[in-house]
């Protein structure tokens, strides 16, 4: 009997042995297999060898309406491959400049959790990849709190992990008035200062006569006597140009023959060109009413 009983604790000791081996086993190896991490206050649990980086598809496009402090919300579309990122954003209500587009590269962060855009500076340019969204996350990369949290989220809408193609070359502005790709060396038109060289086929010998163009305050030239200004329109496209008469100074001169014709002159021209430093004053297709050279 005494035996029987003896037996029967050697295996009752030998179970519960082996349950706790089992159990403790199956603890290391779920530590092992997942850390928790705490990034600002926040606990992701993430394992090691399943990130976003390596099992989701994040690759494609990505829009939504984010936040904004100063304006109805910031339209947001953001393109992703394996290396790269398309950035566009629209400032909903606002008057000034409101559309901003921004191509690079981006990393990821050191839990392949999260996308950084790389060549934005002074905005958010981090974005944790989650099952097909994105959340724009603060400055410094940690998790937005407040209301408004759920609202940084930007929604998977194409698996196409294509990248949109450059958009045409952008017009370039100088203050109000666009100047067109194809006509872009007439930026010079409003930068420099115009020195009168030639007037109705006649060479000018006096340095002091010039044209300088202002795309907010128009024209002010010098042709020998009295100052003049007035109010003038381009449409660089097509290179045409329009001068209406203005005001001048009421001097009497001995001899106001050349600022005559100068006046005169501006009101036929229609239209101009520019070939490095000169720039002519047309009408029509006719020879030049007058010629420039830029003041340097």
């Amino acid at each position: 009997m005494n035996l029987m009983k003896s037996i029967m604790r050697t295996k009752i000791a030998t179970l519960l042995f082996l349950y706790l081996l089992i159990m403790s086993c199956a603890k290391k190896v779920k530590e092992e297999a997942t850390d928790v991490i705490t990034v600002d206050s926040t606990e992701i649990l993430m394992n090691k060898e399943h990130n976003a980086k390596i099992s989701l598809d994040y690759s494609g496009m990505y829009q939504g309406v984010l936040p904004c402090a100063d304006c109805e919300g910031i339209e947001t579309t953001l393109w992703i491959d394996e290396n790269n990122y398309v950035l566009f954003t629209n400032y909903l209500g606002k008057k000034n400049k409101t559309k901003s587009e921004f191509r690079g590269s981006y990393v990821w962060n050191e839990f392949g959790n999260t996308i950084i855009l790389k060549g934005i500076e002074n905005a958010p340019n981090h974005y944790f990849v989650g099952e097909n969204y994105l959340k724009q996350l603060d400055m410094d990369g940690n998790k937005i709190e407040g209301d408004l949290a759920e609202k940084y989220v930007l929604q998977k809408k194409s698996d196409s992990g294509e990248l949109p193609p450059p958009p045409p070359p952008a017009p370039e502005t100088i203050k109000n008035y666009s100047i067109h790709s194809k006509s872009l060396e007439n930026i010079s038109l409003v930068k420099n200062k115009w020195r009168l060289i030639e007037l109705n086929g006649k060479p000018i010998e006096s340095k002091e006569m010039f044209i300088k163009l202002n795309s907010e305050e128009g024209y002010v030239a010098f042709a020998g006597c009295n100052n003049m200004m007035g109010s003038v329109e381009f449409k660089d496209e097509k290179s045409l140009i329009k001068f209406t008469k203005g005001a001048s100074t009421l001097m009497a001169c001995p001899d106001m023959t050349t600022e005559q014709e100068f006046a005169e002159m501006l009101e036929k021209v229609d239209n101009y060109s520019i070939n490095g430093n000169n720039l002519s004053f047309n009408r029509g297709r006719m020879a030049p009413l007058a010629r420039f050279e830029a003041m340097k």
